[in-house]
């Protein structure tokens, strides 16, 4: 049987020394039996099985040095992940076909900016997010800066009346887009609207279309 099956170890860097990184680690093991039987009712029996295993070494928040050592101090950095599993089958042999698994994790500031939007966490844990390789280019990111940057000069009347009606392309953004600010409430604040739109700016399309969208509501030249 061909199957893909997935190893992901990733450590990710918050600062230096070995208290500020935190290790999160994946393995999964895939197992078939087949037992052939002399019973012509049943003759064949299979059995397959699938074993994950997830860890995580989770440095603080923050740490303080006492007498003995370097101590935790508050809370630990937050972490969201999930995993998404897939089979396809063969059309000639169903034990012929292919496993896919997908992993997707945001740890420390990502997380806790995603536990406020229960939607956009839900992604995460289902392993809903799938990006092209022109979603992370030079000239995306590139133009993606541009408009964060046009985002922070913004002065506070313009960006609380911008951060009402965000310039989205993306369908599924532009559902929600409300849901946690029905009236548009907390946008009057400044440094929520501005948290906002940045926040959307990175989410949204990254087509040039969207991009055009965005440049055109931020008078960008």
């Amino acid at each position: 049987m061909r199957v893909r099956a997935a190893l992901l170890v990733v450590s990710a860097i918050l600062g230096a020394g070995c208290s500020d990184t935190l290790f999160y680690g994946e393995s999964t093991e895939f197992n078939l039996a087949i037992h052939v039987n002399d019973n012509p009712q049943q003759p064949l029996e299979v059995n397959m099985g699938l074993k994950r295993h997830v860890g995580q070494v989770t440095p603080p928040v923050a740490t303080a040095q006492n007498e003995s050592r370097t101590a935790a101090v508050g809370e630990a950095v937050s972490t969201l992940s999930g995993f998404r599993l897939r089979y396809e089958e063969n059309t000639a042999n169903v034990l012929l076909g292919d496993l896919y698994i997908r992993t997707q994790f945001a740890t420390g500031g990502a997380a806790a900016e995603l536990a406020k939007n229960p939607i956009q966490a839900v992604k995460v844990m289902d392993a809903e997010f799938e990006r092209d390789a022109d979603f992370v280019s030079e000239a995306s990111r590139r133009q993606r800066g541009e408009i964060v940057a046009g985002i922070r000069a913004l002065e506070d009347a313009e960006l609380t009346r911008l951060a009402c009606e965000p310039p989205l392309s993306n369908a599924a953004l532009i559902a929600e887009k409300d849901v946690n600010d029905p009236g548009c409430a907390k946008r009057a604040d400044p440094a929520y609207a501005r948290r906002y739109l940045i926040k959307y700016a990175y989410l949204d399309d990254r087509t040039e279309a969207a991009f055009a969208k965005w440049r055109s509501a931020l008078q960008l030249e």
